[in-house]
């Protein structure tokens, strides 16, 4: 067989290719596998251990993550419209709280200065055991493209105007705009706008109670590292041995009524002493919505062990993918040219 400089030099140029393929693609697989922008690195090491368990008006969810030399834990109950958000760490520093729906307030906003006034509310619905009690947890969950568990707890109100659809995760999980991390679960009101009379703004009143410290912050910790737009955070903080234990609640600042976006303003606020009543605020104006009011939060955890263990990854980040692919590009060209080199000196060596 005559081995010809054409031939040569696409054999070179094939193998260039297929080395540069195969490069690239051993440097993707695996780096994300199931799309939601966290490294598989990452995702094994933060992986948390999750057990949950529904009955009646009522579910728990424990999870877990380290050894125990370090650990931490996650629990979060639901009980009749009231969750319980607790975080305990191996140095013993602990923090929680609760976090009771009140009601959904209808009211209009006389002279205009952005407060519930006296005589300004024109229709109350109640929430908590009034709406929940007794109202069934159904529960679901499954497993993830990566392999982790996902966990889901759906509550309807007894009269059908609130519903609470609850996600926990073993491992981040993608969730529309949203990337829900191991250490929180994302909390999802549906509210029927029958609720609102036309021309009436909507209040969704909470109830919290803690004995730690707590503080309002203009960005969520979710925002701050990118799993979450726009978001309001409230911190509950123990601290104590030169420790602080955190556990949050946060919200979107923008509620989506029949799909569009309407801006969330927080009245009332943690101010000391507790418990302390606060009130998410939907001002629709004239156009009340007419399927369905959205409102996106978070109760979590700010887990000390996975900050450690993300510090302690390897980046497999842009950087390491583009030295691999450049040496390789590099080492394909020289084979390339080498080649061309030879065929040529073939060929100029033939009678």
């Amino acid at each position: 067989m005559v081995f010809t400089r054409a031939a040569a030099i696409a054999f070179a140029s094939s193998a260039a290719l297929a080395v540069v393929l195969a490069s690239s693609l051993a440097v993707a697989d695996g780096t994300d596998s199931d799309g939601d922008g966290v490294s598989d690195g990452l995702e094994d090491a933060t992986q948390r251990t999750v057990a949950a368990s529904a009955a009646g008006d009522e579910f728990s969810v424990s999870s877990h993550l380290g050894t125990a030399a370090l650990e931490d834990q996650f629990d979060l109950s639901y009980h009749a419209g009231t969750f319980e958000v607790a975080y305990s760490r191996t140095d013993g520093i602990g923090s929680s709280y609760e976090l009771n729906l009140l009601n959904l307030i209808a009211w209009k906003d006389g002279n205009g200065n952005g407060r519930i006034d006296n005589g300004e509310i024109v229709r109350t619905t109640a929430l908590g055991s009034a709406a929940f009690g007794n109202a069934p947890v159904l529960a679901s969950n499954w497993t993830d493209t990566d392999g982790g568990r996902v966990f889901e707890f759906l509550v309807q109100s007894r009269d059908g105007n609130a519903t609470l659809n609850i996600t926990v995760a073993q491992r981040f999980e993608r969730i529309d705009t949203i990337v829900l991390t191991p250490m929180e679960a994302r909390l999802d009101i549906r509210i029927k706008p029958a609720v609102v009379p036309p021309g009436a703004n909507l209040g969704l009143e909470f109830r919290m109670d803690t004995h730690e410290r707590v503080l309002l912050e203009d960005h969520s910790w979710d925002e701050v590292q990118g799993f979450a737009p726009n978001e309001k955070e409230i911190n509950v903080t123990a601290s104590g041995r030169g420790h602080s234990s955190t556990v949050f609640f946060s919200w979107s600042n923008t509620v989506l009524a029949d799909g569009s976006g309407i801006p969330v303003a927080l009245l009332g606020g943690p101010f000391e002493p507790g418990p302390y009543n606060l009130t998410l605020n939907y001002a629709f104006g004239s156009s009340t919505p007419s399927n369905t009011i959205l409102q996106h939060a978070t109760l979590g955890v700010r887990s000390a062990l996975f900050d450690i263990r993300r510090a302690t990854e390897p980046s497999s980040g842009p950087q390491g993918d583009f030295v691999l692919y450049a040496a390789t590009l590099a080492g394909v060209t020289a084979f390339v040219a080498v080649t061309i080199v030879l065929a040529n000196r073939r060929t100029s060596r033939k009678p």
